[in-house]
């Protein structure tokens, strides 16, 4: 293999100083222009008092005022309180389906893995929407009960509907951690305890489950982080009486205009999230599994047999659990009438240029708006993206610098949806943002959510490609920006759609920042199924949801198929 030319740097790196520099420049700037910087004035508005005689002075009244408030330690001890049960409640359901699995082998095994792994894709408003059509007062659940036995169960608008619609979302997540780390586990240690007189539970209880700790625990942390700072299906299922603390900033913010107190909470909620996230990285790294297996987990097949029927009843319960509320949302958008006629009245309606929702805003304008900010999202976060996987893969800026780069980048997914939608609320009324308006602001925070999952895609593919390519071309006389165009960015294009279709997906589903920032004519199509939902326009709302759904499935299946998913 020729080696490199002289004078040029050889191997992954870009060179001494300026072209590192060059690399992370860009994606440095981003963060700490869209989050740094607007995080920063929430702090600031936290502590700070605007008197009229005064004028702007430094001050703990806010902070302490939250803190000393027995209303937020209520408002926190129902967030957590929530959160824990939620968390719980999908470790109870992904348990079981990930063992299932992992053991047995059954036709449509890798349609019920799909069916499970979707929910976690979807829109939150739209895994609301569907609840409220299964579960809700008058849905399926309820008139069917009532039609059988003549009763009705309250399930939603309670603690129980909200735990219940956060295992439906989070339970994916137990899923697939417990089922990788499970898949990792060798089989022969369970097989020795079985030979030496152990029964299969307690086989399972002193061997195999120590042995996947790793994943139940990562798993259910995860669900229970998630939860914590869950907006969409608290403010859709739980209202203000039963608010969570995210939902409280949002209601201090938008609602009653108080931003003083807003910016305490998110103060609070911040350090509160930052510190879970930690917690939960300090506790993959730690309980990381670190052996392979000398063999793969041997399947049975699941037949139908007496043997087996509670696992065929598990098997069947999932399916019928997780595909429910998106067959119900489908349903609906699709009939009408007492008589469930067939019918598109629901599309027609919500694709009408005159058809107005809630907040003045057509559904039709809230496709396009949905449409654009996914595009300019894409076009923002992927090279930027790119960029920094370059700067994490081949950087000569030593490794703590590195580390550092890293961790901003995810930092944005440990901090309230809401906390960074005031933020930039507030930074696009003062210089340097000011007037760069709240289209610029909407797709700034939506490339921000999305570029951790960009660099996760890109990045290992980066990482995958050999040195000599790019020092082959680099000895032709090529430069290093030539290198990577011609050669190495054609052998990592598929990562390169899938981050974008990640993008462009992260973007259409956001609503916990859009909500924050979008103002009357900017409306996405999560926010239009949230006020069609408020003014009880089931249909609109659910038809709204399907092209929702269409959307992120078919980024999810593209992930799936091409991404790595089905192993």
């Amino acid at each position: 293999m020729p080696g490199p030319l002289p004078g040029r740097a050889a191997g992954r790196g870009w060179g001494h100083g300026g072209g590192d520099l060059a690399l992370a420049a860009l994606p440095l700037a981003f963060l700490l222009i869209v989050f740094a910087y607007p995080l920063s004035l929430v702090f600031v508005e936290a502590f700070t008092d605007r008197g009229p005689y005064r004028g702007v002075a430094f001050t703990l009244q806010h902070v302490a005022g939250v803190l000393s408030d027995p209303y937020v330690h209520r408002l926190l001890a129902f967030t957590a309180r929530q959160a824990l049960l939620s968390a719980l409640m999908s470790l109870a359901i992904g348990l079981p389906v990930a063992y299932l699995f992992v053991r047995y082998d059954f036709p449509g095994k890798s349609a019920l893995r799909s069916v499970v792994l979707v929910p976690f894709v979807l829109p939150a408003v739209t895994v609301a929407l569907g609840f409220i059509l299964v579960f809700g007062n008058n849905g399926v659940l309820n008139r069917t009960l009532e039609a059988l036995f003549g009763f009705r169960i309250p399930v939603l608008y309670s603690l129980q509907g909200i735990v219940l619609a956060h295992a439906f979302y989070n339970a994916p997540l137990v899923v697939r951690t417990v089922h990788a780390t499970w898949e990792s586990v060798d089989p022969s240690y369970q097989e020795s305890a079985r030979a030496l007189g152990a029964g299969r539970l307690r086989a399972f209880a002193t061997v195999t489950l120590p042995m996947i700790a790793p994943g139940v625990v990562t798993g259910t942390l995860l669900a229970f982080v998630f939860s914590f700072m869950s907006f969409a299906i608290v403010l859709a299922l739980g209202g203000a009486r039963l608010a969570t603390l995210e939902v409280e900033i949002f209601t201090q913010v938008r609602v009653l205009l108080d931003y003083a107190t807003g910016a305490a909470l998110a103060l609070v909620e911040t350090v509160l999230s930052l510190l879970l996230t930690y917690l939960y990285l300090r506790a993959e790294a730690s309980l990381r599994t670190r052996w392979l297996p000398v063999r793969r987990q041997p399947t049975v097949p699941l037949r139908l047999s007496w043997r087996h029927a509670p696992l065929l009843v598990l098997g069947a319960l999932a399916a019928a659990f997780f595909a429910s509320p998106l067959v119900a949302v489908l349903w609906d958008a699709l009939t009408h009438g007492a008589g469930g006629r067939f019918t598109l009245r629901w599309f027609r309606a919500v694709l009408a240029p005159d058809y107005e929702a809630l907040a003045g805003d057509s559904p039709l304008r809230a496709v396009w708006n949905s449409l654009r900010f996914g595009v300019a999202t894409v076009g923002l976060a992927v090279p930027l993206g790119l960029l920094a996987s370059l700067f994490l893969r081949g950087s000569r800026a030593g490794r703590r610098w590195r580390e550092l780069f890293e961790v901003m980048a995810v930092a944005p997914l440990g901090v309230s949806g809401v906390a960074l939608g005031f933020g930039l609320l507030r930074a696009t009324l003062r210089p340097p943002l000011a007037g760069a308006g709240a289209a610029w602001a909407i797709v700034a925070v939506h490339a921000l959510l999305a570029l951790p999952f960009v660099i996760r895609t890109i990045r290992p593919a980066l990482d995958a490609l050999h040195p000599s390519l790019a020092e082959s071309a680099r000895s032709l006389g090529a430069s290093r920006w030539r290198a990577l165009r011609e050669v190495e960015l054609p052998l990592v294009g598929r990562s390169l759609l899938l981050g974008a279709a990640l993008a462009f997906s992260i973007s259409f589903s956001e609503m916990t920042a859009t909500i924050v920032l979008a103002p009357p004519g900017l409306s996405t199509m999560p926010l239009t199924v949230y006020h069609l939902l408020a003014a009880r326009s089931f249909g609109g709302a659910s038809a709204m949801a399907v092209l929702l759904i269409l959307v992120t499935g078919t980024s999810f299946v593209l992930l799936e198929r091409f991404g790595g998913g089905r192993r």
